[in-house]
């Protein structure tokens, strides 16, 4: 506090809440320690400051609210609840937080789906988001697994969720991180990523770096769903505030 900060979270958040009803924080990763943010600790910290009904906007790993989008968009295209979604990583120049990636496995888990993680070798989640998402497919009916075979996991996909995500295991190592990716370019989507599965729609957060993540005929084609996904999360979000604010 004696540096360029004006006022500490202990009384921001406080003050914040008692001019609302309901109070949205996102409190992104800070990627130096995965133990602690796996933990959530900055977000759970902030949490305990108010007992006004808290939005997870997104927090270090977890992004409900992007889930609960997704999850509709999967029920608007009629994708089977056993249907299979692969979650695949893609080429960015610098680590992204697993907040995203985290909530869209746990989401299709929840959802009884077949899972696919596919990666790289050095992209792997960390074993306690990858666990979560075992135990929700277990209660759902669904399966978790993990490759880095890309023609096998996308063969008859119904869903390619694509992201991006740091180094599990040069976390907070930026340089390391870095180099690791830097061979990686030729994890950015394109058409023929979809031969054995030409029905296959593409979904992305937002936003996304065109021919970098995913190419340009890619995301200009049918197939993309990524603005569907983006408008759904205002409904969602309607209804969680309304769930939460109805009484």
């Amino acid at each position: 506090m004696d540096g360029a900060a004006a006022e500490h979270i202990r009384e921001g958040i406080p003050v914040l809440a008692s001019y609302c009803d309901a109070l949205g924080i996102r409190m992104f990763a800070e990627g130096r320690d995965l133990a602690s943010d796996l933990a959530e600790t900055t977000f759970s910290a902030i949490a305990s400051l108010t007992g006004k009904p808290l939005v997870n906007l997104e927090s270090a790993v977890n992004h409900p609210c992007q889930a609960l989008a997704d999850w509709k968009t999967l029920d608007e295209l009629a994708v089977p609840r056993a249907g299979r979604l692969v979650l695949s990583w893609a080429y960015h120049p610098r680590a992204l937080p697993l907040a995203v990636p985290a909530a869209a496995l746990h989401m299709a888990a929840l959802r009884g789906m077949e899972v696919i993680v596919l990666r790289p070798e050095g992209f792997a989640l960390p074993q306690a988001i990858m666990e979560r998402a075992r135990r929700a497919a277990a209660a759902s009916g669904g399966s978790v697994r993990e490759t880095s075979e890309r023609a096998e996991a996308l063969a008859g996909a119904h869903v390619l969720y694509v992201k991006e995500w740091g180094a599990t295991d040069r976390y907070g190592d930026a340089a390391a991180d870095a180099q690791l990716r830097s061979a990686l370019r030729s994890w950015c989507v394109r058409d023929d990523w979809f031969a054995a599965s030409p029905d296959c729609r593409v979904m992305h957060c937002l936003p996304v770096r065109r021919n970098s993540a995913i190419a340009d005929e890619v995301l200009d084609s049918a197939r993309s769903v990524v603005q569907r996904e983006a408008y759904n999360r205002l409904p969602v979000q309607m209804a969680v505030l309304h769930q939460l604010l109805r009484s």
